[in-house]
């Protein structure tokens, strides 16, 4: 059974617009920051029985029109346990000159009932594949490797959570060998890794019943301070172009305690440390669920102004929330031989900036001595590096800021 596009939003929201005997749905906990409403109620039975409105066959339809645009790629990157095909879509536009496009990494539908996750993901994909110049843009200077669909056993079969093994594939992550489909992403996001423009942002869409759109957010104390600058940069980019609509990053954090093995932004934090920002995203799980179009293009905005593809819009937000007085920011990014690097002081301390590549090699040391309060500059010189991403990072005073920077020849 086809669901029609027009019919399966509505099936969607039909699921969690119910609540248990008049009680309102469960907020997310730490340890579970996703989920549906009862599954009891008729309401998940009548949506389970749909595929939540959006089912296997439903992703084949929409495949098969997709890979009809010239800037589309289909490709397997392997099976499920009852043998159902992965299939990843790749979105760039080849006949623009290269020129080191970054690289961006989308999947959805790891719960098969967070079916938002679906629908923001399907609107960022028709949002890429259309004449607008965003699209264009972004065709040109990123590459795009989306899963649409990573459970569709789970999908198929009417489970909530889990695949046809009744694993939940989010927290398979640290068993060997694990699920087929976690071998299967595992292996795929390796081979990413290793390609000369490897992924530069990780994005892992979901919905969650709180009724509120955000972003898991990493602690410092399970990553880095280094690494939670990157993600409110991110996180706040998005939330500039969408006003209202993205809680603030503090709305939801977690690894206070330390990051844990299990879930696919584990793999990326454990392997490749601060140059992959890798992130859960939570949509709206809810009666109110919507605006995913609205969802979709800033989310869009935020990627490209966070790897330098799009020009950065609105007030900058400080990296890291350590002080509301230390700053860092660049222009021109992308660049092309160097670029200013600014940032304030708001008060006298030794400051380091260092320039890293990707593997956290130093490749540039503008400051290192001790400056007095206010705003200061350094240029960073990128003659003889190689095209790509950047990352600078501040120390001063025992805080710390971390910008990315985009070198395009």
């Amino acid at each position: 059974m086809i669901i029609s596009r027009n019919v399966a939003p509505l099936l969607g929201i039909v699921l969690v617009a119910v609540s248990v005997q008049g009680q309102p749905l469960r907020k997310p906990s730490p340890a579970d920051p996703c989920g549906l409403p009862d599954t009891t109620s008729e309401a998940f039975r009548l949506a389970r029985a749909a595929n939540w409105g959006y089912g296997y066959d439903s992703l084949l339809a929409d495949l098969t029109r997709w890979t009809r645009s010239p800037y589309t790629r289909l490709d397997s990157i392997g099976a499920t346990v009852q043998g159902r095909t992965l299939y990843v879509l790749t979105v760039e536009d080849t006949t623009h000159a290269p020129r080191g496009r970054r690289r961006i990494w989308i999947h959805a539908r790891t719960h098969p009932g967070e079916v938002q996750g679906t629908w923001v993901t399907n609107a960022l994909i028709e949002i890429l594949l259309n004449a607008s110049p965003l699209a264009e843009r972004l065709r040109q200077e990123c590459v795009f490797s989306i899963l649409p669909m990573y459970n569709p056993d789970g999908v198929e079969l009417g489970f909530a959570r889990q695949n046809a093994h009744g694993v939940d594939l989010e927290s398979n992550w640290d068993a060997l060998p694990g699920e087929p489909e976690v071998q299967a992403l595992r292996n795929h996001f390796g081979s990413l890794m290793g390609q000369p423009n490897p992924i530069l942002v990780a994005l892992n869409m979901h919905s969650s019943v709180s009724c509120t759109r955000y972003f898991v957010a990493h602690a410092a104390s399970g990553t880095s301070q280094a690494y939670l600058g990157l993600e409110i940069q991110f996180i706040d980019a998005t939330r500039r172009h969408f006003p209202g609509g993205i809680e603030p990053w503090t709305y939801f954090v977690s690894w206070e305690g330390g990051a844990p093995k299990v879930y696919p932004e584990s793999w990326f934090w454990y392997h490749h440390g601060e140059s992959v920002l890798a992130l859960t995203y939570e949509d709206m799980n809810c009666s109110a669920a919507g605006a995913f179009d609205s969802t979709a293009t800033a989310l869009l905005y935020g990627i490209g102004e966070f790897v330098g593809a799009l020009p950065v819009t609105g007030v900058l937000s400080l990296p890291v929330p350590l002080s509301q007085d230390y700053s860092l920011i660049n222009y021109p990014n992308p660049f092309n031989p160097s670029t200013t690097i600014e940032f304030t002081l708001p008060e006298a301390a030794h400051a380091v900036l260092r320039v890293v590549d990707l593997l956290g090699r130093e490749v540039a040391r503008p400051v290192d001595r001790w400056l007095g309060a206010g705003r200061h500059q350094a240029r960073f010189d990128a003659a003889g590096l190689a095209s790509g991403t950047y990352v600078c990072r501040l120390s001063a005073g025992g805080h710390h800021a971390v910008r990315r920077v985009v070198l395009v020849r």
